[in-house]
């Protein structure tokens, strides 16, 4: 038999081959279950273990090169072995062979990943391994060769190890000499995941690591602390970079202000303590994203994930199932289509929002965490947490507000250089290529509109629709909205049969700012930064809608983008549920029907009906329609205790019912989704009046069609017209 593989370079095409036919000599001699001795550079023959992971041992370490003799896995002793290595510039028919392999000008060859090949099973956990491991092989050599050819002008200098060879270098070291289920890499990765999983202290980490240290057998390579653990995932480039903040989040303390120890703009210390300055007053954590883009492409299973927007997606003309079918998309790839052209730039989404870090009780402190979601990725692949990455973990007692923007920086100059293109590798081409990337849109409840906009959204401009001629209306404590019916279709009788149409001046719809009228307002407020700071005179007693330019206009496609913003609609369908709740339980402190509605009512002269009642010295408030006696409410509310859901489809909802069975309260986000979109529509009917009913009805309809995963555009259309949405 051909052994003359055993002496060849791992993971090259002759060496899996020669693996492979060896585990068909095996096969070929013993039974799938039979365990047997393995044969690699670290086992020796002195150990039994499955076939499979026979497999993975001789591809990893290679087989023992004295063992000309397979007399331990039924070889006879009178077979012929060929035992001279194969010199690949005596073999060019390997170019033409059926495994691909490619004969370059310097006589090494173009690696394959076999666990992509037509006859191998995808499920095979052995070939998988295999081909990563092979692709990563191949990233690294490509790169050895480009380091070894003259630097084009455009070339990236390389001052460093790459990613790809340490992943291959701390692959093959040992946990400890003889250890044959772990490498050092993968057991600290382990046992990290666990410490974020149990919420292990660092200390207790460091504990555990020492312990584990002392148990295992000598010169292991375990690391002697948490921070020994930490060092190896920021090699591997899965670290981040901790930027000193000041403290009224005036400027971050980098570039030009890193050797400074106050502050330029407000004059505060850098430090906690200005003597021994150790401690700095805040810390922005920011995680470099551009070499985790360029991982996406360095197997060739996720870099076929990452085109397959283009490649393997079903365009439909009346349906949208991936962000793909979407006129925002579309029109950004019509304004550019060279970046189009190419299947693997990407397309990223924004997310923010904010969270407390030590329970929901302890509301004193939050940190608002920033991700990017790439979108190129299967839609089932775009929703899966581990494809979520975390740009930015911003610091704060309370939201940042308008300094957001300030915390921005790192991340704008990352979204700079992804547009101009930065140099990666292509497992699935086996060629580098310049990856580009940009932000589509950014997702964020409403209050966060503001802070990543510069757009106010409150007061009487709160309407991101109404730029000039806004519906806003001034109340006894608050501003109302009125006239929405100015967004239904000309003819809806709605438009002339309405109490709210002689508020207004016009009954047209509200008008947008045009891109270049937006440009012109935002040249106007360009100089505002962020900080501590007094409001200039230009700034006192003047209605802005624009309160400052975010950075993110900074990137040279931003202002030709066709939706810059989405709101959450999880955020906003919580919001409507628990107030049409509140509303129709009567829910003191939390409804809307509150004595000032009702005198806002007598202000406006409408609803005479549900005006006060002079009775004498007092006044009656009388009963609204769209409320629920004590007995409605007490079958409502053990409506709610019988229900049954499926497992995993909602949480037990009976647990925010109070003792007597008359309130609601305690509602999460998801519980909200499904009582409005389920549950409501079915409870209500033949408790309330059948016009309120139906209204209920029709806007649960209208959110279960917008978060359906297959969305009709006819349905959406139709939506859009029936339910005027400002």
């Amino acid at each position: 038999m051909d052994q003359s593989w055993v002496h060849g370079r791992l993971f090259s095409t002759e060496h899996i081959d020669g693996v492979k036919e060896f585990m068909s000599f095996i096969q070929g001699k013993f039974s799938e279950n039979v365990e047997i001795l393995c044969p690699c550079a670290r086992c020796l023959n002195q150990k039994y273990l499955c076939q499979s992971l026979v497999k993975k041992h001789i591809l990893m370490n290679g087989m023992d090169s004295s063992y000309t003799r397979w007399i331990y896995h039924g070889e006879s002793f009178n077979f012929d072995v060929v035992k001279h290595p194969i010199d690949v510039h005596d073999n060019a028919d390997l170019a033409g062979s059926s495994h691909g392999a490619n004969v370059r000008e310097d006589g090494s060859t173009d690696l394959v990943g076999s666990s992509h090949g037509e006859n191998v099973r995808e499920d095979d956990n052995a070939d998988r391994l295999e081909g990563f491991l092979g692709d990563l092989h191949a990233a690294a050599e490509e790169e050895a060769r480009r380091d070894g050819e003259n630097e084009d002008a455009d070339a990236e200098p390389h001052d460093k190890e790459s990613f790809f060879k340490i992943v291959m270098k701390e692959a093959k070291r040992q946990l400890y000499p003889g250890c044959t289920k772990f490498s050092k890499f993968a057991f600290v990765v382990k046992l990290l995941h666990m410490k974020s999983l149990y919420r292990i202290s660092n200390s207790t980490f460091s504990a555990i690591l020492k312990l584990l240290a002392e148990a295992f057998p000598e010169h292991n390579t375990l690391p002697k602390s948490y921070n020994e653990a930490k060092n190896l995932l920021k090699e591997l480039g899965l670290g981040y970079e901790s930027i000193h903040v000041c403290y009224n989040n005036c400027v971050l303390f980098r570039k030009g202000y890193a050797h400074l120890d106050k502050c330029p703009v407000c004059g505060l210390s850098r430090w906690k303590d200005e003597e021994r300055k150790k401690i700095p007053q805040k810390v922005l954590r920011h995680f470099p994203l551009v070499p985790r883009l360029k991982r996406m492409f360095a197997t060739k299973e996720a870099s076929e994930q990452a085109q397959w927007h283009k490649l393997k997606r079903q365009p439909s003309e009346k349906e949208m199932t991936h962000p793909a079918d979407g006129e925002a998309w579309q029109d950004f790839d019509r304004e550019f289509p060279d970046f189009a052209d190419d299947a693997r730039n990407l397309r990223l989404g924004l997310a923010t929002d904010g969270f407390y870090p030590f329970s929901e009780k302890n509301t004193k402190y939050s940190m608002w965490p920033v991700f990017v979601v790439p979108y190129n990725l299967p839609p089932w692949a775009c929703i899966e947490e581990s494809n979520f990455m975390m740009a930015l973990l911003i610091p704060r007692p309370k939201c940042p507000g308008k300094d957001f923007d300030v915390f921005l920086e790192p991340l704008v100059e990352d979204l700079l250089e992804l547009w101009t293109g930065v140099r990666a590798y292509d497992a699935l081409t086996r060629r580098m290529f310049k990856l580009r990337a940009a932000i589509l849109w950014c997702i964020h409840d409403y209050p966060a509109l503001s802070t990543l906009s510069g757009r106010t959204t409150r007061g009487y401009f709160a309407c991101t629709h109404c730029d000039e001629h806004p519906l806003s209306y001034g109340l006894r404590s608050k501003i109302g909205y009125f006239g929405h019916f100015r967004f239904l279709p000309e003819g809806n009788p709605l438009r002339r049969n309405n109490e709210f149409a002689g508020l207004h001046e016009s009954n047209n719809p509200p008008s947008e700012f045009s891109t270049e009228e937006l440009l012109a307002e935002l040249e106007k407020v360009k100089h505002v930064r962020p900080g501590k700071r007094k409001r200039s005179e230009l700034e006192r007693g003047r209605v802005k809608i624009w309160s400052w330019m975010v950075s993110l206009w900074k990137l040279p496609y931003w202002h030709k983008l066709k939706l810059r913003h989405n709101l959450d609609v999880m955020h906003i369908e919580k919001n409507i549920c628990e107030s049409l709740i509140a509303t129709i339980l009567n829910i003191v402190g939390k409804t809307k029907d509150t004595a000032k509605a009702r005198l806002d009512l007598k202000d406006l002269g409408i609803k005479k009906e549900l005006q006060f009642r002079e009775d004498g010295d007092s006044c009656e408030m009388p009963r609204a329609r769209y409320t629920l006696t004590n007995d409605q409410k007490k079958d409502f509310c053990e409506f709610l205790r019988e229900l049954k859901f499926p497992d995993g489809f909602a949480s037990n909802i009976s647990r925010c019912l109070n003792t007597d069975g008359t309130k609601v309260q305690g509602l999460r986000t998801h519980d909200c989704h499904i009582l409005l979109q389920r549950i409501l529509p079915a409870a209500m009917r033949g408790i309330l009046d059948k016009d309120i009913y139906e209204v209920i009805a029709e806007l649960g309809r209208f959110f279960r069609e917008l978060c359906s995963k297959t969305l009709h555009k006819d349905v959406l259309a139709e939506l859009k017209q029936e339910i005027p949405l400002c």
